[in-house]
């Protein structure tokens, strides 16, 4: 938004003081380097690199099963380069698929989380804050987690927070590649995930507004109009290339997608506050409730503070955060985070798996929480915002290190951790990426050539998936009937124990058991 001019030695000294992020990048980088093959294949990981296929055969091959492809209203901005990248690499085997898609993922993420930072650097003009802001989006266990296996969420969640970065800078400087920039990044996120189209109506309201401003004050009003047009061409190109199905009825297509984001059908279960609801069925403070309990204790305390706080100025100064003023950044990131809240309200969107399918809302939370934060350092009490936040993040990074690589079952201290009593309220690791230790600890312990296993649940098919060649030779998949040696299960869909009478093998996280094997024959 609008600031006075800097000197450029002022400017020089702003951009050498990235380095505290850059050092946060790179050890982030090399942390994920380091652990990328402990994650299992998610649920929909087989389905999401389907539709990265269906799309590239219809670009590369011109084959029309796109269109009749049952999910071709899922977003490929970031599904399609993935399939290119394992064209490119040659990639053949499941495993060294699956593990590059991880990767690679993870990688974006990281880029989204050092915009983050650089925006959070931007406002504050606070190295503490900034890094702050660096470390509560990167390591959010359940995120973090997300971002090695989840390839639609996480990615939207990053181009979303590289689209913020983007909004204040081109507000800040009012240029007009700027605001090109920034429809570009506002459409790749939309190639993503059809949710991002809501940056439109907000971005193009501020927008309208400097328009109708400079014409009441008799201020030139072309530059308004051409960064509005900028930003509209730079959104409906940047998604028209990005996303091929559009490419043959662009307004056809967007519509059913955007129609069917609205009206997911699923007629699975879901296991919330110790009741089983139906998907379509559950309660309305389901997704409150779960964003309560799955965020860290401090960060929610002061993005509930940091909403009212926002709302409180607005509605007593609306000029102020309407106009191009710095101020006007945390009204954008208000709308982002409370406008898809409203808008799975209203239409009554299936919001499943604790409140995954609007991550993208949380960048716009940490920076709220980080006003309230920035206000309270300029306090007497400093050191002591500080340490607390300090010890958050140490509280926070300890359940990450000890549970590692199961962080996507965090819960905070909101909730009771007493014993079993997760597992009887939530959905825990509700895709089953603990698979993936659960059948390397059975081939470990059992070296004969073939080994039966039962299960009701399908991630455990996509984690042997993730096995060397010979490994995925000694699994078999059998029947309850058919005397199998094993079975596995994370309790999914069923929160009581199981009438086998020998358990071999847990894993717990908070005292609760996210996946069990039970020895058989």
């Amino acid at each position: 938004m609008i600031t006075p001019p800097q000197p450029a030695s002022y400017q020089l000294k702003f951009k050498n003081s990235w380095w505290p992020g850059i050092v946060l990048l790179l050890l982030s980088m090399i942390i994920g380097l380091l652990c990328y093959k402990d994650y299992g294949i998610s649920w929909d990981e087989p389905a999401q690199r389907g539709v990265g296929r269906a799309t590239y055969a219809y670009v590369v091959n011109g084959d029309n099963f796109l269109k009749t492809y049952d999910d071709r209203g899922l977003g490929t901005g970031f599904e399609l380069p993935l399939y290119f990248m394992e064209k490119w690499l040659h990639l053949e085997d499941s495993r060294d698929i699956f593990l590059a898609r991880h990767l690679v993922t993870h990688l974006f993420f990281l880029l989204g989380v050092f915009c983050g930072y650089l925006l959070a650097l931007r406002l504050f003009k606070n190295q503490f804050i900034a890094c702050l802001a660096f470390l509560l989006i990167a390591f959010h266990p359940r995120i973090y987690a997300h971002s090695f296996f989840n390839s639609k969420d996480i990615p939207f969640l990053s181009a979303f927070l590289i689209t913020l970065l983007l909004s204040q800078v081109a507000f800040e400087k009012n240029r007009a590649k700027w605001f090109l920039f920034l429809g570009i990044a506002g459409g790749y996120a939309t190639s993503i995930r059809a949710m991002g189209i809501i940056l439109v109506p907000i971005i193009g309201t501020f927008l309208l507004i400097d328009i109708f401003r400079s014409l009441a004050v008799k201020e030139k009003v072309i530059p308004g109009i051409r960064n509005a047009l900028l930003f509209i061409i730079g959104f409906c190109g940047m998604l028209y290339i990005s996303w091929p199905i559009l490419w043959s009825n662009p307004v056809f297509y967007f519509t059913e997608s955007f129609h069917n984001l609205a009206n997911i059908v699923w007629t699975g279960t879901v296991l919330f506050d110790g009741k089983i609801y139906k998907g379509d069925q559950l309660p309305w403070n389901y997704m409150p409730a779960w964003f309560s309990i799955t965020m860290p204790e401090l960060l929610l305390v002061a993005g509930i503070g940091g909403i009212t706080w926002v709302v409180i100025r607005f509605l007593k100064r609306p000029v102020k955060y309407l106009t191009n003023t710095p101020e006007r950044n945390y009204l954008l990131y208000l709308a982002c985070f409370s406008g898809p809240i409203i808008a799975m309200t209203i239409f009554h969107g299936v919001n499943i798996d604790d409140w995954r399918h609007i991550y993208f809302i949380y960048p716009s939370f940490v920076m709220l929480a980080l006003f309230v934060v920035n206000k309270l350092l300029q306090g007497r009490r400093k050191i002591i915002v500080q340490a607390a936040y300090i010890l958050q993040l140490l509280v926070t990074g300890i359940f990450v290190v000890k549970n590692y690589p199961y962080q996507q079952v965090y819960f905070n201290n909101f909730v009771s951790h007493d014993n079993e009593y997760l597992r009887n309220h939530y959905d825990m690791d509700y895709w089953g990426v603990a698979y993936k230790q659960g059948i390397d600890y059975i081939l470990t312990h059992d070296t004969s050539s073939s080994i039966a296993i039962y299960t009701t649940y399908g991630p455990v098919m996509n984690n042997v998936m993730l096995l060397p060649a010979a490994a995925k030779k000694r699994i078999v998949f059998a029947g309850d009937n058919d005397r199998p040696d094993y079975f596995i299960t994370n309790f999914r869909m069923h929160k009581n124990d199981y009438n086998y009478p020998r358990i071999l093998y847990d894993i717990k996280v908070l005292n609760s058991t996210i996946l069990r094997i039970y020895k058989l024959h």
